[in-house]
């Protein structure tokens, strides 16, 4: 009774926010409109040079905006200031910036531009985490320090410790409350803040929706693992993001952001790197960037490219071979930007990448298994996307259309299926699968401070194939046995919009309409239609003080639609959309002067009909309602700068619970974990800038802990996993445009079951493991112009 009472209020909370929305976005309180216009004498206390803009535009209205990082700077105060521009010039005094103004209410903060003799590289200084960064994941340009959001970004900084481990789950390995599976390079999934629904790599659609830039690259496949190559970023989002997300975004949004041509100048890149494991192979990788200005300042095109062979670890006794997991990643991206004028750009771009692995990464006993035939994967990974901004008066509008196509396969070692089906083994299974994904949003936007909105009608198209066939090893003819087509048509409009309640209070609100169709089409006759309307809400007060840092209260939802099952009796197919809405007090607060920077969120979530993939007794993967959970926790971290020296750190605690279980999950009661997710995670990563043989140095050494978890629900497949640790350990070396890097990945060779499986059909008759990966050393060389 308490549970149903707790879910009408929830709902009931939702019907009032979506009546309210219109009149949040536009109503504009009188006092804005009154500092806008400058009348009221502007006061600026002594602080960092962010603090004086913050404070600026807190009580003018005025929008400002940077790309990139501020400078640590201290600004004296300013009393009875009246002009914007004459305050902007003595904040920006001594600065080497300058304050160029777009319209009446946008600035843009710029480098005034010098030409200084060519000097030694020196040290970088560490990233500041306070918020100057200009981050894109609420689909607008908006300064970190106003986001009211649970957020990471995976600057250069940390990417440029990725040394031989540059795929996007290497990035999530330092990122908090983001976890993911160890099946293999491109066939990954991955999770945040404890939204997980199965190890297993089924049909059901992603829990996180992956973004290249403004494109969607994921929507029922994994991770296509694309190399981090000429990446600036990458933004993490946690939590439900369905209000502008839309249907998948259940536990958050994962962005990557990549360099964007430079219209007025040549640059490039190039970097060798050369691997080894312990025990293990030898592997390495090339890359290299070129960016060409066609027509100075008007047309410029942008190209990237890489090679690389993952060294394996592996060994398979029943065939004599050793290191058979071994992996080679070709691929490339290439971008066209056009500024057409007016403030008018257009960006074509495309990524192609193709990921081959001769063998699958589990074992059986140690770091070997025995099978009698090879299990290669691939993942084969394109798309292309166009995408249109300008402003259009004050307003920003953008269109982007894309097309993303993934094929993946996969073969396992089927003989203990032979007698079964009437064949001599060895017996292979061979599952071919493609997604397509064609996209189109398009939006527009108030990028002004005093009264930011957002508006955006996006219409989506996926489909997925299947085609599964027993290929006996001796020659004998295959045997179909699986072959499957979802087509799955999302059309949305969403709106968002922030009401000031006063200097330092706002409150935003957000909605999602979207309409949802399914088709599956299984083997033979059988075709099944689901639909879906509905809304997906968002809700966030927040609280700003100057100086001091952010604390809000958000309440948010997700969903995933309709789906069918293949493995349900016929009344049973229908699977009700998932459903999670979240409840989080967050904060990112600076101490002591910005030496002390800490973030975290206390949160809690309710997840109707969880959908998961599980193996069925045949070996092949099946999609049920697993039924209901909930999951509460808390994420701290922050950063600690002691110059030469920087600490980042990070924890998660977190209850991840099934709290009932439909008919179709064999559940163990004593057991109600959801998969994958641990109660307890942490990280730690200490670095130190300095001077060693000469030149400017960094050096760092980081600790990761991931508790215990488990595989999948059902206790016949299930396999203890987690609760290991590693330490990874590296150095950085410049010479110029020389930049020598060291890097040692699980430095004390730790052994562990990491989240993965390897043989669906073997997995309920031996003890399968995904080993962590030995003790592995990458040296790497880049240059750049």
């Amino acid at each position: 009774m308490v549970r149903g009472s707790s879910i009408s209020f929830v709902r009931c909370c939702r019907y009032a926010l979506v009546a309210s929305l219109a009149s949040c976005i536009w109503t504009l309180p009188a006092h804005a409109e009154r500092k806008a216009g400058g009348r009221q004498a502007i006061t600026i206390p002594a602080g960092t040079l962010r603090s004086a803009l913050d404070a600026l535009a807190r009580q003018t209205g005025i929008s400002i905006g940077m790309a990139g990082t501020l400078p640590d700077l201290r600004v004296r105060r300013i009393d009875r200031g009246n002009d914007i521009a004459e305050v902007l010039e003595r904040i920006l005094s001594g600065s080497r910036l300058r304050a160029v103004r777009i319209d009446a209410m946008t600035w843009r903060i710029e480098t005034i531009p010098a030409k200084p003799p060519r000097l030694p590289a020196r040290v970088s200084p560490p990233p500041l985490a306070g918020g100057d960064i200009i981050v894109i994941a609420s689909k607008r340009d908006e300064r970190l320090s106003d986001l009211p959001a649970s957020i990471s970004i995976a600057d250069h900084h940390v990417l440029d410790r990725l040394a031989g481990r540059r795929g996007l789950v290497d990035v999530m390995a330092a990122t908090d409350s983001a976890f993911s599976t160890n099946l293999g390079p491109g066939r990954d999934r991955i999770f945040l803040r404890g939204v997980a629904d199965s190890a297993f790599n089924g049909t059901s659609q992603s829990l996180v929706s992956l973004y290249l830039d403004d494109v969607r690259i994921g929507y029922a496949s994994p991770d296509p693992d694309l190399r981090m190559v000429d990446v600036e970023r990458v933004e993490v989002l946690r939590g439900p993001q369905g209000t502008l997300y839309g249907t998948g975004a259940l536990g958050g949004v994962v962005r990557i952001v990549t360099v964007a041509p430079d219209l007025d100048r040549w640059t490039g890149g190039a970097a060798i790197e050369g691997t080894g494991i312990n025990n293990g192979a030898l592997g390495g990788a090339v890359e290299g960037t070129l960016n060409v200005p066609i027509v100075a300042g008007t047309l410029a095109l942008r190209v990237s490219g890489w090679g690389e062979t993952m060294p394996g670890w592996i060994d398979d006794t029943g065939r004599d071979r050793r290191d058979v997991n071994r992996t080679r990643r070709v691929g490339g991206r290439a971008a066209l930007r056009w500024a057409i004028g007016g403030g008018w750009s257009a960006t074509v771009s495309g990524v192609a990448q193709r990921i081959d692995a001769r063998d699958s990464q589990y074992a059986t006993d140690g770091l070997s298994r025995a099978t009698r035939i090879a299990e290669p994967q691939d993942n084969d990974f394109t798309s292309g996307a166009l995408t249109i901004r300008g402003p259009i008066g004050k307003l920003e509008a953008q269109a982007t259309t894309a097309y993303v196509d993934q094929e993946f396969g996969s073969t396992y070692d089927a003989s203990i299926l032979a007698p079964s089906l009437g064949v001599s083994a060895p017996l292979a299974y061979i599952e071919d699968r493609s997604a397509q994904l064609v996209s189109q949003e398009v939006r527009l936007s108030d990028p002004t401070a005093r009264h930011p909105w957002l508006l955006g009608a996006t219409v989506l198209h996926s489909i997925s194939r299947l085609e599964g066939r027993f290929v006996p090893v001796g020659g004998a003819a295959a045997i179909a046995v699986r072959r499957d087509e979802e087509d799955v048509t999302d059309v949305a409009l969403f709106a968002e919009g922030t009401q000031r309640l006063s200097n330092a209070l706002d409150f935003k609100l957000g909605l999602r309409a979207f309409s949802t169709t399914s088709h599956l089409q299984q083997q033979g006759p059988d075709r099944e239609r689901a639909s879906r309307l509905g809304v997906t809400p968002s809700a966030t007060l927040s609280w700003h003080r100057d100086g001091l840092g952010l604390v809000w209260l958000r309440y948010a939802s997700a969903i995933r639609p309709v789906a069918i099952s293949r493995t349900a009796a016929p009344a049973d197919r229908r699977i009700p959309g998932d459903e999670l809405q979240s409840l989080e007090l967050g904060w990112r607060i600076r101490l002591l002067d910005d030496r002390l920077n800490l973030h975290g969120a206390v949160f809690g979530s309710t997840w109707e009909h969880l959908r998961s993939d599980t193996v069925g007794s045949d070996g092949l993967l099946g999609t049920v309602d697993a039924g209901n959970a909930v999951n509460y926790g808390i994420e701290l971290g922050g950063r600690m700068s002691l110059a030469p020296m920087a600490i980042d750190f990070g924890a998660t605690l977190q209850r991840a619970r099934l709290t009932s279980k439909s008919s179709a999950t064999n559940l163990d009661r004593d057991d109600r974990r959801l998969p994958v997710v641990p109660d307890v995670s942490a990280h730690v990563t200490a670095s130190r800038s300095l001077v060693a043989f000469g030149l400017p140095a960094t050096v760092y050494t980081a600790v990761r802990y991931t508790g215990r978890t488990r595989l999948s629900f059902d206790p016949l497949l299930d396999r203890p996993a987690g609760h290991y640790a590693t330490v990874d350990t590296g150095a950085t070396f410049d010479r110029g445009a020389w930049r020598w890097s060291i890097d040692v990945t699980n430095l004390l060779d730790s052994r562990g079951n990491s989240f993965g499986f390897g043989n669906p059909f073997t997995l309920a008759t031996s003890t399968q493991t995904v080993p962590v990966q030995p003790r592995t050393a990458t040296v790497r060389l880049a240059i750049g112009w």
